[in-house]
């Protein structure tokens, strides 16, 4: 038994697997302690009506990116007992949640509220972002299984790596602090008083 074996009820424990497990799916836990943070902030009895309606808003959406996001916790755990392999899992499989997720959030969902818009935005620009990403390397991962290229990293790996993780962590800072962390509702408003501004001058003309 190694030092990271220790027994439980008569089990063994493996936290080398345990620990995996976990840093595999850390989006995933830091989006269910989001999820309980915003659900403790509608509880506050003290808010006025219009404040509870923004953080149940700023809720659905919370609940709606870690069931999103939990999902692949069964399906890997699935794909794993059936021994089964392809060059299709699992970016093809993250592309479909998160579209999923997408048409969910602007169909079924009903947003209302400033902050609850703010954070609706910041995860569909988050999605389809992280889309675009597992699109491409799921391409490229198919180039390689069909020998068309050579399977070397390059430098498309790394950018992977970092916008995932960066499109992750900007959503769930927004949905934590509902704040417009990259300008993307301040530059939103612009576009769209512009863009009224000048259909009003095309009006008068």
């Amino acid at each position: 038994m190694n030092n990271y074996n220790m027994v439980y009820f008569g089990n063994y424990i493996d936290w080398d697997l345990v620990i995996g497990f976990l840093s595999m799916h850390l989006v995933t836990w830091l989006l269910f302690l989001v999820m309980l943070t915003n659900y403790v902030k509608t509880s506050n009895v003290h808010a006025s009506n219009a404040e509870r309606i923004e953080r149940k808003e700023v809720l659905k959406v919370s609940v709606l990116m870690f069931c999103s996001y939990a999902l692949m916790i069964p399906i890997e755990y699935v794909v794993t007992r059936l021994d089964f392999s392809s060059p299709y899992f699992p970016y093809t499989v993250y592309l479909l949640l998160d579209h999923f997720t997408v048409l969910f959030l602007c169909l079924v969902i009903g947003i209302y509220s400033d902050k609850g818009r703010l954070c609706k935005h910041y995860v569909f620009f988050g999605l389809l972002c992280n889309s675009a990403l597992f699109a491409f390397i799921q391409i490229d991962l198919l180039l390689m299984y069909n020998h068309y290229k050579s399977m070397e990293p390059w430098w498309f790996w790394s950018v992977f790596t970092i916008g995932i993780n960066f499109f992750d962590a900007v959503m769930i800072l927004v949905l934590l602090s509902c704040r417009d962390i990259l300008l993307l509702h301040k530059l939103e408003s612009q576009f769209l008083a512009r863009r009224s501004k000048k259909l009003r001058v095309g009006e008068l003309k």
